[in-house]
């Protein structure tokens, strides 16, 4: 099927302003969270020994740290959330910026490379067109149909594309979020921009050679406190004599620790990383040649990633006028990611397998599967390390990314700018399961099968042409304008097929496949004037008319600011500003707009009409405060985002004349506006010997949704709550007979069990401090996170904190309900988990499961020596770590997890994430 999205171009009567680098400083706009600082910093870090040199982060320079992300690395920006899907090597992060403009569909920024759209296809359900989510390793039809979780349903299905550039390859990265910023690509930039600009060589030096490497030890930072042997056993007995039976499973409880599964399931993990380039030029030409390698094992018993890349970099100067440049980026991940997605997944199954059983028989195969009676209860989990060995996925994901680009200088004011790009993704996946992997059938030895291969493939490309004029009218007055034109293409396909082998039941197999086409031209035009290289005004407009909607959307931008005279010793600049933007295909999904209540018409639900583009209106106003030469400087932003007719989904449950109940996935519209404020603050300083920079930043978001309710009124957490809200159910302590009670209400005499708001997925407060301190040749770098003001909904605590016997459960078990103990929250021993939210609502929680997310990280530690530089020398060793410790309440592995996808609506949702691991490192870095 083909999408066609065009974008038009209007010319206002007025004055605008070009956003490009060319422009006089003081034309150039204000961004919101891009701080400029003038002048050179005396005693810079700069030129400090860094672990992976430098590069320049909204306008600063900044150690690059080689074991982070590009994405790790925003979180040094106010108003920048990043959160990692979970820890499995090679896994990606949502971005959010100034929190969360849609609720549903493309949630993420818009990644620019070097000035061309470009690795936007996160391969996670939602973020991709045409991507489904691995399929999970059971059959997709039967009696029982397995009911998908939201980790199965959200699953990555490969590596992050910013894997393909590690942060060696980095120049600049600007995070744009303001109006005058984002209004380039204004029907692209809802969720923000991230601008990348990457290294290419030097003309101006000979040949040189670098060298940097790294290996490290990651390990799980905080585990579960689970029940040990003796206490699992005293638990089943308790529960065998609850019930009123007369043989207890253990007659001898006193078992010592019994089988830690934690400890089997998940190991200390090596990583290396080495990264070898060539790099130089002469006269006009310049070039940079880099080979990269990294290995790394999970943390989960049998994860790992081996991952190639390799780079090009070409610049050509021809005479005064032309300036060329082409680059090339080949990289291939893969990756073995044991199944931990369901509710039988390695990780939870670490956590639920009771220690009585070890994690091998007697004749050496995997226990768990023979007769459970030799364990204690009917054990209803599976052996957590034999899950990780025989139930993977192993996703080899190839991606290219090749750009060119053409400046050509007309006349002393005007430029001609050209750029083309293509990038191609190939993902290929095949699943591995065993063959008796959910029987209680004995196998020995025990055998896999491949019952499914995940295949998708995109080719994207871009063009770009762009005119750009400037000139000084006299000695006060400036002008510019620019008309810059864009195209982007990509087609796509989607397959999986999958073959269930059922020995003497025969074979259960099929395919599923989705293709497009996208298409979008997007011009774009802005004027600018400016007053005595102080007071500048700025607009400008684009147009765009989407095929499957019979109207048209306007993207206007302006933005007025007022900085004083340069002269000064404090610099001050002011700024008003508003745009408008949307998300391409206007957040429509994958084939056209959505109907906004099911077609099926059960009910008396309303007729249904068809979604209406997406349109974001931003207004923020700015004051930025600064000494000469940026050794302090303050920068305090307020703004304001509105998204109208932001897509909403529902489960929403149809009844049927003989009782019996299913569910269907209705839209509706609603109106998201979020409303903040951000302060960054910098300090560059020098005390005797020593040297430091100090960056603090801090944001407060409020996020509020409202439905539109012009079918039918979906929840109260769609009625003014913010995106990713948990609705459901309040425990009100236990019943006479030590079960869960809930709170409950009434209606006409009619008593009901009650469901409230119960907070939000979506952090409101973000925090971070970096510092970098210099003495000598010793150079320290540290950065500090914070997130505040939000909650975490822990499924594993489901069964973790119910005293089932079955399972194994956590230490809070230990305070259950007795006859002698009846003042707790912890049901009597045999007690089953009875949630209101797992009986009648999937999409439902409960209190008791939601934690409060707040947490303090010291995400980065680096400390490295210079041992030589010379004029052609340059050599260091430094030794660091990620994630070294967490300040927080929550009782999971780590409270910044996402195993709901970048999707704001199942924010804060962790299902058997993976643990994102303390890792400690040791590196080397060379230049000759």
């Amino acid at each position: 099927m083909r999408n066609f999205y065009f974008v038009g171009v209007l010319l206002t009567a007025g004055t605008a302003t070009a956003q490009t680098a060319s422009l006089p400083a003081t034309a150039i706009p204000s961004d919101t969270l891009r701080p400029h600082f003038r002048g050179t910093w005396p005693d810079s870090l700069a030129a400090a020994p860094t672990p992976g040199g430098t590069f320049r982060l909204q306008g600063q320079d900044q150690p690059a740290r080689p074991f982070l992300t590009i994405q790790d690395q925003l979180r040094t920006v106010a108003g920048v959330q990043v959160t990692p899907y979970d820890g499995s090597p090679g896994s990606g992060n949502v971005v959010r910026i100034r929190g969360a403009s849609v609720a549903s569909g493309l949630a993420q920024p818009l990644y620019v490379i070097d000035g061309l759209p470009a690795l936007n296809d996160d391969l996670t359900p939602g973020q991709s067109y045409g991507l489904t989510a691995p399929m999970a390793p059971y059959e997709p039809s039967g009696t029982y149909p397995y009911q998908a979780t939201i980790a199965d349903r959200n699953a990555e299905a490969g590596a992050s594309p910013m894997q393909l550039l590690p942060p060696d390859a980095i120049a600049s990265i600007e995070v744009l979020a303001g109006p005058a910023a984002v209004a380039r690509y204004g029907p692209l930039a809802a969720n923000g921009v991230v601008s990348i600009r990457t290294r290419t060589g030097r003309a101006d030096r000979p040949l040189r050679v670098r060298y940097a490497a790294y290996l490290g030890l990651q390990q799980v930072r905080q585990r579960y406190d689970l029940l040990n042997a003796t206490q699992y056993a005293q638990l089943a007995n308790e529960v065998i004599l609850n019930a009123g039976l007369p043989t207890v499973p253990f007659t001898n409880t006193n078992l010592g620790s019994g089988t830690d599964w934690q400890a089997e399931t998940y190991r200390n993990a090596g990583v290396q990383q080495h990264q070898i380039s060539l790099e130089g030029g002469r006269d006009k030409t310049a070039f940079l040649l880099s080979l990269d390698y990294r290995k790394q094992n999970g943390v989960l018993q049998h994860a790992d990633l081996t991952r190639l890349g390799l780079r090009l970099a070409l610049d050509q100067r021809v005479g005064q006028r032309l300036h060329l440049r082409g680059t090339a980026a080949l990289g291939q991940s893969t990756q073995q990611l044991p199944y931990t997605t369901g509710s039988a997944g390695a990780t939870r199954a670490a956590l639920l397998a009771p220690p009585t059983q070890p994690v091998r028989n007697s004749d050496g195969a995997y226990s768990g599967y023979g007769n459970p009676s030799s364990y204690g209860p009917a054990l209803a989990l599976t052996n957590p390390v034999a899950v990780a060995d025989y139930a993977y996925r192993t996703p080899r994901t190839r991606r290219l990314l090749t750009q060119l680009a053409a400046d050509y200088n007309v006349l002393p004011h005007l430029t001609v700018h050209a750029a083309a790009n293509f990038q191609r993704t190939l993902l290929s996946a095949e699943s591995s399961r065993l063959y008796t992997f959910y029987t209680a059938n004995t196998f020995t030895p025990p055998t896999g099968q491949n019952y499914a291969t995940q295949l998708y493939r995109t080719s994207q490309w871009g063009a770009q042409v762009a005119v750009r004029y400037q000139q000084q009218l006299g000695l006060r007055h400036a002008i510019g304008a620019e008309i810059d034109y864009q195209y982007q293409g990509t087609d796509l396909i989607g397959r999986t097929d999958y073959l269930f082998q059922n020995g003497s039941f025969g074979y259960n197999g099929g395919y599923y496949e989705q293709t497009a086409e996208l298409r979008l031209h997007r011009p774009w035009a802005s004027l600018h004037y400016s007053l005595d290289s102080a007071l500048t005004v700025e607009t400008g407009l684009s147009y765009a008319h989407y095929r499957n909607a019979d109207r048209t959307e306007y993207f206007p931008n302006a933005q007025l600011s007022w900085q004083a005279h340069s002269g000064q010793p404090t610099t001050l600049r002011l700024w008003l500003g508003a745009a408008r933007t949307s998300t391409l295909g206007a957040n429509y999904p994958l084939f056209g707009p959505a109907q906004l209540i099911s077609p099926f018409g059960y009910g008396t639900l309303p007729r249904s009409r068809v979604q209406s583009p997406l349109y974001v209106d931003q207004l923020e106003t700015g004051l930025h405060l600064g000494r000469r030469y940026g050794r302090l400087t303050g920068q305090l932003v307020v703004y304001q985002r509105t998204s109208y007719h932001a897509l909403l989904s529902q489960l929403v449950p149809i009844s049927f004349s003989s009782g019996n109940y299913t569910y269907f996935m209705a839209y509706e519209e609603a109106t998201i506006r979020n409303q903040g404020l951000e302060l960054t603050l910098a300090a560059d300083w020098q005390h005797g010997r020593l040297q430091g920079t100090t960056r603090l930043v801090g944001s407060l978001n409020r996020n509020r949704l409202r439905e539109q309710q012009d079918i039918s009124s979906f929840s109260p957490a769609f009625d003014n709550q913010p995106v990713g809200t948990f609705y459901g159910y309040q425990q009100d302590g236990l019943d006479a007979n030590g079960a869960r009670r809930f709170v409950q209400a009434s209606n006409g005499g009619n008593a009901y069990l009650a469901q409230s708001v119960l907070g939000s997925g979506i952090p409101a407060q973000l925090a971070s401090l970096s510092q970098q301190l210099r003495l000598s040749r010793l150079a320290l770098d540290a950065q500090l996170d914070g997130m505040f003001g939000y909650r975490v909904l822990n499924q594993q605590l489901d069964l973790l904190d119910t005293p089932t016997g079955f399972n194994n459960s956590a230490t809070s078990v230990n305070d259950r309900w007795t006859r002698t103990h009846q003042n707790t929250t912890i049901p009597a021993a045999g007690a089953r988990s009875n949630d209101p939210s797992t009986q009648s609502n999937p999409m439902g929680t409960t209190d008791r499961l939601l934690e409060n997310g707040a947490n303090v990280r010291l995400s980065s530690l680096t400390l490295t020596y210079r041992l030589r530089q010379t004029e052609t020398q340059d050599i260091s060793v430094w030794v660091g770590g990620q994630n070294l410790f967490v300040l927080t309440g929550y009782r999971g592995y780590d409270p910044n997890v996402s195993s709901g996808g970048a999707t704001p609506t199942y924010a804060g949702v962790d299902y058997g994430a993976v643990p994102v691991p303390r890792t400690w490192l040791l590196g080397v870095k060379a230049e000759f």
